[in-house]
C-alpha cells in the first residue's frame, strides 16, 4: 500500500481463486447488485460488461477479470453510430457522505498490439451529485462537481484527467506539468504513467481536499505500480464547503468527443482488483471560509476501504 493521506491499514483476501462456475454471468447485473451503483443502474455500456478467465495469468492462476468491450467504431458511449465502453457511479459508502479524502485502485491490462488512436478514459473519483457535470465538456464551477480519473494517450502514456475549478492564471495551471482547457478537462502528469500492453499495471490515485475551501491546496498523488509518479498539493478541488468526494466514477471508453478517437477495431480492456478507500468524513460548511463549527455529514470512520472484487463474488472489507 502506498503511503498516502488516506488511511487504509490492514489487508484481506478476495472471494475465492476464481474458478467460479460465475464466468458466464451478466456483467451488468453483478455490479447493479454488488457496486451500489447510482440509481442501481448502469447508465452507459452495460451491455459492454462481462467476466472472463485473466488473459494475462502466469503461473496457472486462473482467476477472474472484468472485461469491458469497445465495439469497432466506438468512441464516447453516448455519442456517434456505435456504443463502446461504460460509464456509471457508485457510491458504496452511501450517497450522503462525502469524505474529505478518497483513493481508488486498480490493475488494467491492455491486449498485446491495442491500439492506443488519441487516448481514452480509464475509472477515477467523482464529487458532488453524480450526473450533475465535470465530464463532457460540462466545466466544474467550484460549487457543483469534480471529477477525476485516468487516461490513456497516444504510445501507451497515461495521465489524471480532472474537472475542477481552476483558470488559467491559477498556480495549478501554471505548474508545467499540467495542460488546463476552458473547455475541456485538465491534463495532469501526461507521461509520468506509461501502460505497457500484455501486463497488468497497479493505479492508486490519492486525493485529499483543499481546506478551507477555495485555497488552492488540495493533495493529488497518483502511484504506478507502487511508485509515486503524480504528487500535487495545490489543487482547487472546490471553491465552497459543500462539495466533496462522493464515489467511484467508473468511466471507460474511446475519446474525446471526436470521431478521431474511434478505436478502428475491435478490442478490450481488463480491470480485477478495483476498491475505494476514504479517509473522515468532509466537514461541510457554506462559503469559503471553514471553521470549527462546519457540519459534518455522516458518521462512517476513519480508514474504512471497500473491495468490489472480480473474483466473482462481492466482498466489503473494513480495514482497521
Amino acid at each position: 500500500m502506498p503511503k498516502s493521506p488516506v488511511v487504509a491499514a490492514g489487508s484481506g483476501s478476495g472471494a475465492g481463486n476464481g474458478s467460479s462456475n460465475k464466468l458466464d454471468m451478466n456483467g451488468e447485473k453483478f455490479l447493479v447488485q454488488n457496486w451500489s451503483t447510482t440509481y442501481h443502474t448502469i447508465a452507459i455500456g452495460g451491455n459492454d460488461i462481462s467476466f472472463v478467465s485473466d488473459p494475462f495469468a502466469s503461473n496457472g492462476d486462473n482467476n477472474t477479470v472484468l472485461q469491458l468491450n469497445y465495439p469497432k467504431g466506438s468512441y464516447v458511449p453516448s455519442m456517434g453510430p456505435v456504443a463502446g465502453g461504460t460509464h456509471f457511479y457508485a457510491t458504496p459508502f452511501g450517497d450522503q457522505t462525502p469524505f474529505a479524502k478518497m483513493m481508488v485502485s486498480y490493475d488494467v491490462a491492455f491486449p498485446n498490439g491495442f491500439d492506443w488512436v488519441l487516448g481514452g478514459k480509464l475509472p477515477g473519483i467523482y464529487g458532488g451529485s453524480p450526473y450533475d457535470g465535470c465530464s463532457g465538456g460540462m466545466q466544474s464551477t467550484g460549487e457543483n462537481c469534480l471529477t477525476a480519473r485516468l487516461m490513456w494517450r497516444q504510445s501507451g502514456l497515461g495521465e489524471v484527467y480532472a474537472y475542477i475549478p481552476a483558470d488559467s492564471k491559477s498556480s495549478f495551471c501554471n505548474n508545467p506539468e499540467v495542460m488546463c482547457s476552458d473547455k475541456y478537462g485538465k491534463s495532469v502528469g501526461r507521461g509520468l504513467i506509461y501502460f505497457m500492453p500484455g501486463k497488468w499495471t497497479r493505479l492508486d490515485m490519492v486525493m485529499a481536499l483543499n481546506e478551507p475551501a477555495g485555497r488552492q491546496n488540495g493533495i493529488l498523488q497518483v502511484y504506478m505500480n507502487g511508485n509515486l509518479v503524480i504528487s500535487m498539493d495545490n489543487v482547487p478541488y472546490r471553491s465552497t464547503g459543500m462539495v466533496g468526494f462522493q464515489g467511484l466514477m467508473f468511466s471507460s471508453f474511446f475519446g474525446g468527443s471526436d470521431p478521431e478517437y474511434a478505436t478502428p477495431v475491435d478490442t478490450s480492456v481488463y480491470f480485477r482488483n478495483v476498491q475505494l478507500s476514504v479517509g473522515e468524513p468532509a466537514q461541510l460548511y457554506n462559503g469559503t471560509g471553514g471553521n470549527a463549527s462546519g457540519r459534518v455529514v455522516g458518521s462512517r470512520g476513519i480508514g474504512e476501504s471497500v473491495f468490489f472484487s472480480l473474483f466473482a463474488l462481492f466482498m466489503v472489507l473494513v480495514l482497521a
